[in-house]
């Protein structure tokens, strides 16, 4: 699992200085990692994008403090994936604020209802406990998707894989590209 390190953060001075250049950079590589449904994205997270979240609320909370960088790096690195592990920030999304009120109540538990699937198996995201109830959605989700090491093996092998929600009225899904494929098999190498 990656780390974060007090090292890989900035003080806001520092920050700034090269803020206008991370962001681009941030950008680029979410825009690669994000998947699109009609409802919902699904961003696969990375150090890189942890890293500047954690670098973006130093900066512009102005924190100077160690021991609340340290907060932060420990709140953040939740975000990331462990072992054998993706994890994805799902974000539900409407086009206007009347529809978004009319529809959250029918998505509770969404989040319970996302799979990955690639091949014969289809791996059930494990969702971040609190962030919803029985009568309202949170418009962001944390999800882990954990494998199994028979899991982990048949995804190196898998030519084709997508992220699907299986909701009564939300079933939806998208393909992940093959360059994005061929990251996600590299890191969940690297980070076991």
């Amino acid at each position: 699992m990656y780390k974060i390190k007090p090292e890989d953060l900035h003080t806001p001075d520092q920050y700034e200085h090269i803020r206008d250049d991370e962001y681009r950079d941030v950008i680029s590589l979410e825009r690669r990692r994000r998947l699109v449904t009609k409802t919902f994205s699904f961003l696969f997270e990375h150090p890189k994008i942890v890293v500047n979240q954690i670098n973006e609320m130093i900066y512009l909370e102005k924190i100077h403090d160690q021991e609340e960088v340290n907060d932060l790096i420990s709140i953040y690195s939740e975000i990331l994936p462990g072992k054998n592990e993706f994890s994805v920030t799902m974000f539900i999304e409407f086009p206007d604020e009347k529809t978004m009120i009319s529809s959250m109540p029918k998505l509770a538990g969404i989040e319970k209802m996302v799979y990955l699937t690639f091949d014969d198996h289809s791996v059930k995201a494990i969702p971040e406990e609190g962030r919803s109830t029985e009568t309202l959605e949170s418009t962001l989700q944390y999800l882990k998707f954990r494998f199994s090491e028979s899991e982990k093996q048949a995804f190196l092998k898998s030519r084709n894989a997508f992220i699907e929600t299986r909701h009564p009225l939300y079933s939806e899904s998208a393909r992940i590209s093959e360059e994005l494929l061929k990251e996600l098999k590299s890191e969940i190498n690297q980070y076991s």
